[in-house]
C-alpha cells in the first residue's frame, strides 16, 4: 500500500511539473491604476458578535455608512515610495536587529517548490512549513537570497499592524474596520447565493488566488500562482475592487483580544481542506507586531 501511494505521488508530482509557473507574470494593474477607489455603496450587514464586538456578543444587524476602498492591495512599488519618502522601519526589519531569540517574520515554504525558483519540484529540505527568519523582510519576502526584483505589482508583505497604520496615515487613508471589509466584499460576491464565488466559478475554476491541491502537500497552480500574485491578475469584483479574497490576508482595526486583531481574505494559502478562509464572513487573527508573508494591507478612506 505504501509502495503505491509513493508511486501515485510521484505521478502527481511529474504531472505537476509540466505545469510552468513564471516568477514574472505578463499580467495585473498598471502602475498608474495603483491606489484608486471606488465608492462602496451603504448598506446593513449582520454583527455576529465575535471576539471583541460592540455588540458585546449578542449578533446584532448594523448600518454600514458608504465609504472609499482601494483597489488593490498596497504594492511593493507603494510601500517603497513610503519608505523611501520616510525612512520607514517595519516591524519585522527592527526585530531582526535587536538580538531578541523569536525575532524576524514567518515565511511558508511549500513542500512543493523551494522559494523563488517558480517550480513545482518538491522541496526535500527541512524547511518546508512555516518557518521565523530573521532574513525575511517586504525586501526579502522568502528570506535571505530573495527581493522584490521584477515584483513591484505583488501585494506588500512582511507588514504588521502597525505598520500597516504607519503607511495608512502617510497615504491620508486608514485601514478598515471588520465589518467595512466584510460589506465589501459581500458586495462584490459575482453570485450572492454562493459565499465561495469569490474565489471559485460554478464550475470550479479559480478567481482568486488560492491553494488548488492539499494544503500543504501538494499545490496544482490551476490558477497559475505558486504564490503571491501580481495585484489585478484576476477580474475585478461586483464593485471594482480586485483581489480582496485570496492573495494575501489583509489588515482590519478590529481587535479580537489586547494583542490580536482581525485579518480578512484568506490568501494563497488557503485550500479546501484547510481553512477555506475565502468566503466574506470568514476570519483569522494575529498579533499586532507580528508579520509572515501571506499578510498584506488594503486603506480605507471616508466619504
Amino acid at each position: 500500500m505504501r509502495a503505491f501511494l509513493l508511486i501515485t505521488f510521484c505521478l502527481f508530482i511529474q504531472a505537476c511539473s509540466k505545469r510552468s509557473v513564471d516568477p514574472e507574470f505578463d499580467c495585473g494593474l498598471d502602475e498608474n491604476q495603483l491606489g484608486d477607489f471606488v465608492v462602496v455603496p451603504a448598506g446593513k450587514l449582520v454583527d455576529a458578535g465575535i471576539g471583541v464586538s460592540p455588540s458585546g456578543g449578542a449578533p446584532t444587524l448594523r448600518d454600514i455608512p458608504s465609504f472609499l476602498m482601494q483597489v488593490n492591495e498596497v504594492t511593493n512599488l507603494e510601500f517603497d515610495r513610503f519608505v523611501s519618502e520616510t525612512g520607514y522601519l517595519t516591524d519585522a526589519e527592527r526585530s531582526a536587529s535587536s538580538g531578541r531569540l523569536d525575532s524576524g517574520s514567518a515565511v511558508f515554504v511549500s513542500p512543493m517548490a523551494k522559494p523563488g525558483d517558480g517550480s513545482t519540484k518538491v522541496n526535500e529540505s527541512r524547511d518546508a512549513g512555516w518557518t521565523l527568519s530573521k532574513e525575511a523582510t517586504w525586501r526579502t519576502p522568502e528570506g535571505a537570497g530573495s527581493s522584490v526584483e521584477g515584483r513591484a505589482l505583488n501585494p506588500v508583505v512582511h507588514v504588521s499592524l502597525n505598520d500597516a497604520r504607519a503607511y495608512a496615515e502617510w497615504a491620508d487613508a486608514r485601514l478598515p474596520s471588520e465589518l467595512e471589509w466584510q460589506h465589501a466584499a459581500s458586495l462584490g460576491l459575482f453570485d450572492q447565493e454562493d459565499d465561495t464565488s469569490g474565489a471559485y466559478s460554478s464550475d470550479g475554476k479559480p478567481r482568486a488566488n488560492t491553494w488548488q491541491g492539499v494544503f500543504p502537500l501538494f499545490n496544482t497552480n490551476e490558477d497559475g500562482f505558486r504564490d503571491h500574485a501580481p495585484v489585478g491578475c484576476f477580474d475585478e469584483n461586483e464593485i471594482g475592487v480586485y483581489d480582496i479574497i485570496g492573495n494575501v490576508w489583509e489588515w482590519t482595526e478590529t481587535p479580537v483580544d489586547s494583542k490580536s486583531f482581525v485579518i480578512k481574505g484568506g490568501s494563497f494559502l488557503c485550500a479546501d481542506n484547510f481553512c477555506r478562509r475565502y468566503r466574506p464572513a470568514a476570519r483569522e487573527s494575529q498579533e499586532s507586531d507580528f508579520s509572515t508573508n501571506h499578510i498584506g494591507i488594503r486603506l480605507v478612506r471616508d466619504l
